[in-house]
């Protein structure tokens, strides 16, 4: 009898009878502490008195068969590894893990598919924990009637959720987001849920900016007043380029209870996701983050580039749109020509795309590349990292490889990536 089925009643609290020619070493161990009982030759039918549950796991078929019969004869439970019709039950092969005990059976016809299976969730057995942990804590987040949660849904991989931003959403009864959330992470939300966009893909500026945040305003406060648990969604985190502080401003005004909930910026996520060290020993021991976006009202940009430190990481966010007029105005602020720079579009995302170059090229990277929102530029050393470009060039095939910095430009290569 397998020593496996000997711990599990044990484990019950039985008293344990093991008849056998020869005996592993761990039945003797546990002989030897007085666990259980061990008869040494071959099997006799009067060994049966006072017993209450009966195995039999020879290499001898029809001994097997012989002590089944016994068995049924004396109305004892009986099972026999491996036949499942001399059997008049039927024990599982049995995982037990932290939080979770889980049982398998196929009704004794497919032994080696129950232990495939069992093998399986044991060599899982620490994720499944963490797992059911998770759902435990979403469990208790529970999405508050009348109030507004403001969350960050992270750069687009739903994995990179939090725990709490996903639990609000599963039970939220209405969900406002931005066109930059994903389908893949909406989906998770209640399907019960009203699920509202007002800012759709495209570029608005000024007064129709304004008049899509009074709208998602408007329907907060209005959807909470109802009685309505209302998740506002939005991409990467809200208090960085998210006017989130602008609408939990607006909640406050109008009385509205209110949470927020961080999520991780696109900065943090695209560089991970395209392995940009934002600082690095010896080469970056500062990072700024800038709205490339935002100009004054004669067009020029609100950002006094030649305030910011050369010798550090900018993380430029939407600057997409003016990714030549930035180039222009960070050389007129002093950057030498041949600063790195790395963009990258969908980060996180399946179609992640990573294009490097000097940035002398980035004039003309919209027309020969066509980078497309939601992309993140990283200009400075730590955008062109040697040890970590040879990294990621063996772990990532989305990423695309790039030229040395003086490998004079970029091109497009043959498989349809960019080379810089």
């Amino acid at each position: 009898m397998g020593t496996r089925k000997i711990d599990a009643l044990l484990a019950a609290g039985a008293r344990v009878t093991v008849v056998a020619k020869e005996f592993s070493p761990a039945v003797k161990e546990r002989a030897a502490r007085g666990d259980l009982t061990i008869l040494r030759g071959a099997f006799r039918l009067e060994q049966m008195e006072g017993a209450e549950l009966v195995f039999a796991a020879t290499s001898d078929r029809t001994l097997n068969t012989r002590v089944s019969r016994e068995a049924q004869r004396r109305h004892l439970p009986i099972n026999v590894a491996d036949s499942p019709g001399d059997c008049t039950f039927i024990l599982p092969s049995v995982v037990r893990g932290e939080g979770f005990t889980a049982a398998i059976s196929t009704g004794g016809r497919h032994p080696g598919a129950a232990k495939a299976l069992r093998e399986f969730l044991e060599d899982h057995r620490e994720e499944i924990s963490i797992r059911l942990e998770r759902g435990r804590r979403r469990k208790r987040i529970a999405a508050r009637p009348g109030k507004v949660y403001i969350v960050g849904a992270g750069p687009g991989d739903p994995d990179l959720l939090t725990v709490r931003a996903l639990g609000l959403l599963r039970g939220a009864d209405a969900v406002i987001h931005d066109y930059l959330v994903p389908r893949e992470i909406l989906s998770l939300a209640s399907g019960k849920a009203a699920k509202i966009c007002y800012a759709r893909r495209g570029r608005t500026t000024g007064h129709g900016a304004s008049i899509k945040q009074r709208a998602i305003n408007e329907a907060m406060v209005r959807l909470a007043r109802e009685g309505k648990s209302v998740v506002r969604l939005k991409s990467g985190d809200p208090l960085v380029f998210g006017r989130g502080g602008e609408e939990a401003e607006h909640l406050s005004r109008e009385g509205v209870p209110f949470e927020i909930v961080p999520g991780i910026t696109a900065a943090m996520g695209c560089a991970a996701a395209a392995a940009i060290p934002l600082t690095h020993r010896g080469v970056s021991s500062s990072v700024t983050f800038v709205a490339g976006h935002e100009t004054d009202e004669r067009g020029k940009s609100a950002v006094a580039w030649d305030h910011l430190p050369k010798d550090g990481t900018l993380v430029i966010y939407m600057g997409v749109a003016r990714v030549a007029a930035i180039a222009g105005e960070l050389a007129g602020a002093g950057f030498p020509p041949d600063t790195p720079f790395a963009i990258v579009e969908n980060g996180s995302r399946p179609e992640q795309r990573v294009v490097r170059g000097r940035l002398a090229d980035l004039p003309r990277i919209p027309e020969e590349v066509g980078i497309r929102s939601p992309a993140i530029l990283f200009v400075g050393r730590t955008a062109r990292m040697d040890s970590v470009e040879i990294f990621r060039r063996r772990s990532d095939p989305r990423i695309l490889r790039s030229g040395g910095l003086g490998s004079g430009g970029f091109g497009t290569r043959a498989d349809g990536g960019e080379r810089l």
